[in-house]
């Protein structure tokens, strides 16, 4: 009998679409490769469910009440996550899922928890040695006077502000007068308490996916070129919109550091499963932007993109994190 492998997909986050996309594509993978598949939308908040329309269905959870009963009426052997953004992202599913005691793909409470918070990871990174950005760190409500008076002193200008825990690019500006700050703040508040503002580095942009657990491969390395000039939603999820060289057109000792700092990343925060480590070169230092955990599965994302130059169909990387969620090696 083969394994049943529940794809959880949907959410309640702004990443919400692109999570479907990621669960489709990973659910017709898995049958592919001989899997019983069970596909769950859920969606955690009702409020949230209420005001997308969105009713329960028998492909469809509303409420956590509902999630923890499909879970019991189809035990599955593994729950395969593609959940972007809170709470699939954030430890709080991992958490359901760890007190049913099913496995589960990707990394567990804490360094989910770690990982999608910007300004935590970038304190544990740094100090395992994985070079981050500087950053004032806001909070709503912070006088705006004290943060244009740090942001000019700490960071200056052109500068990047972001939501702490959003993924995707949503609500993210680049900053190149004093003048926008505010409005840019006030954007980035619209989907997070907390914001970070960083200097806005010029360079090469390059991502590093990382499978494993305790032993770990780091997959080919991929250069990220967006025919604006900016990696933003519609650059990452719109095909053609965005180059992906792979291998990335840098020097060998430059793919063999972004290597390590990738591992390094993952081990030091925890993962499990697989990572992508998001990194800027600027031709003289190599800078970890931030670490993703539940990396998209969309035709256009970069983790499946990665496995294939690393020779692994999408069937055989889905069938690893399947393997790596049980505890089994890599095949």
């Amino acid at each position: 009998m083969p394994e049943k492998v529940l794809v959880l997909m949907g959410g309640d986050s702004t990443e919400r679409e692109v999570s479907l996309s990621s669960g489709r594509r990973v659910a017709d993978g898995l049958r592919s490769a001989g899997y019983e598949v069970v596909e769950l939308d859920v969606v955690f908040d009702p409020d949230v469910a209420s005001r997308r329309g969105l009713e329960a269905t028998p492909s469809r959870a509303v409420g956590l009440a509902d999630f923890i009963r499909r879970l019991e009426e189809h035990r599955p052997d593994v729950v395969f996550i593609v959940l972007h953004g809170a709470p699939g992202e954030d430890g709080r599913v991992q958490a359901v899922l760890d007190l049913m005691k099913i496995p589960y793909t990707g990394s567990g409470v804490l360094a989910s928890a770690l990982a999608l918070d910007k300004a935590m990871a970038k304190r544990v990174l740094d100090k395992a040695g994985v070079p981050v950005p500087l950053d004032v760190v806001v909070q709503r409500g912070d006088p705006i006077k004290v943060v244009m008076e740090r942001v000019d002193k700490e960071i200056g200008y052109p500068a990047i502000v972001k939501p702490n825990t959003q993924g995707s690019t949503i609500g993210v500006s680049w900053v190149y007068h004093r003048d926008d700050l505010a409005q840019a703040l006030d954007e980035a508040f619209r989907y997070d308490n907390c914001v970070l503002v960083e200097p806005k580095i010029p360079g090469v942009e390059l991502t590093v996916p990382v499978v494993g657990n305790e032993r770990v491969i780091a997959l080919p390395m991929i250069e990220i070129a967006p025919l604006s000039g900016f990696y933003d939603y519609h650059a990452k999820y719109t095909p053609g919109a965005t180059e992906e060289i792979v291998p990335a057109r840098v020097p060998r000792k430059v793919h063999k550091q972004c290597a390590m700092l990738a591992t390094l990343a993952h081990l030091a925060l925890g993962c499990r499963g697989m990572s992508r480590t998001d990194f800027i070169w600027d031709r003289q230092r190599i800078v970890a932007l931030e670490v993703n955990t539940i990396p998209g599965m969309t035709p256009t994302s970069l983790l499946p993109r990665s496995a294939e130059a690393y020779g692994w169909s999408f069937e055989q990387l889905v069938t690893n994190i399947v393997r790596l969620a049980k505890g089994e090696e890599i095949i």
